[in-house]
């Protein structure tokens, strides 16, 4: 098996949804998918979004950390009287998301454009 397999049909590969631009532009796992389209439709906290998803309070925690990280998601704190506190996570909005996914395809166009104009053998290796 060669290491060049994967890249087949790179520039043939069409995208029917948008969690497909999702998975390929950051990268993300079906658990990740589902927990950030839970939250497109408004603020939740891990334990309601844990429930819609079906995946334990730990590892909605877990992938909220990804998505975090990934800067898909927001975290506000909100605090209770009595003391204490707990997270409400909101989707970035698609806007946003897509710009970013735009910035990327344009940075990676750049990027194997100038590989080719100037990295390109003369003759066959």
């Amino acid at each position: 098996m060669s290491v060049r397999e994967p890249l087949v049909g790179l520039f043939s590969k069409s995208f029917e949804k948008p969690s497909d631009l999702l998975c390929c532009a950051f990268g993300l796992r079906n658990s990740e998918i589902d927990t950030y389209f839970s939250l497109m439709d408004g603020p939740k906290t891990v334990e309601q979004i844990s429930e819609i998803i079906g995946k334990d309070r730990s590892t909605v925690q877990r992938v909220l950390n990804k998505l975090l990280n990934k800067n898909l998601v927001e975290r506000t704190t909100h605090f209770i009287d009595r003391g204490g506190y707990y997270y409400e996570y909101s989707a970035k909005s698609s806007e946003k998301v897509r710009k970013e996914i735009l910035s990327q395809l344009d940075e990676w166009y750049e990027a194997t454009k100038s590989f080719l104009l100037r990295s390109w053998p003369q003759t066959p290796q």
